[in-house]
């Protein structure tokens, strides 16, 4: 065998070995990938939780949100145009309530004649879902903007004991809160 050969032969050797290693090392980073990462695609800081889905959504086993509201729609009233849907389901946040507010909210819409109320939302219960035309809606009283510091002009509907707060204009949910009605 000429030293050619065997160099030949050690190059093909080293190629295969270097491969066989690379691949090893490429499977372990794939299996181990997901437990050393977060999950980017998962729960929304709106709080949308799989766990605790509620059947006020349009199909079983979709997550529902408990609680939650879009800064924009809270603050950009007169907000228009093709981005609003958006900007309003990106700008979704826990929703910030003390007792105290509940409580003025509560006694609110108990005081609404003619509320407009469904048992069961024909539409998933997240921010920047789209509401259905058939979705009765009424102006939201001034005196829950002031409670919640915004949502000035926009309309609601309970859904259940929940005010789901629409924006006016691109008919999504800004709002839900829990456990006023």
């Amino acid at each position: 065998m000429s030293e050619s050969d065997r160099d030949f032969r050690f190059a093909t050797r080293r190629m295969l070995v270097g491969g066989f290693v690379a691949a090893v090392i490429l499977a372990a980073a794939v299996t181990v990938w997901p437990f050393v990462t977060q999950n980017q695609t998962g729960t929304p800081k709106g709080g949308a939780n799989p766990a605790t889905a509620s059947n006020t959504t349009t199909s079983p086993g979709v997550p529902a949100q408990r609680a939650g509201e879009s800064t924009v729609g809270k603050n950009d009233p007169a907000g228009s145009g093709g981005g609003r849907p958006r900007a309003i389901k990106q700008s979704a946040t826990a929703l910030q309530l003390n007792d105290e507010q509940r409580q003025k909210i509560r006694e609110i819409i108990s005081r609404q004649s003619a509320a407009p109320k469904v048992q069961k939302a024909p539409f998933e219960m997240m921010i920047g879902t789209a509401v259905p035309n058939e979705v009765e809606l009424k102006d939201i009283p001034p005196e829950i903007t002031a409670v919640m510091n915004g949502y000035w002009g926009d309309q609601y509907v309970l859904v259940q004991d929940e005010l789901v707060i629409v924006d006016q204009h691109s008919r999504r949910v800004v709002a839900i809160v829990p456990a006023v009605a």
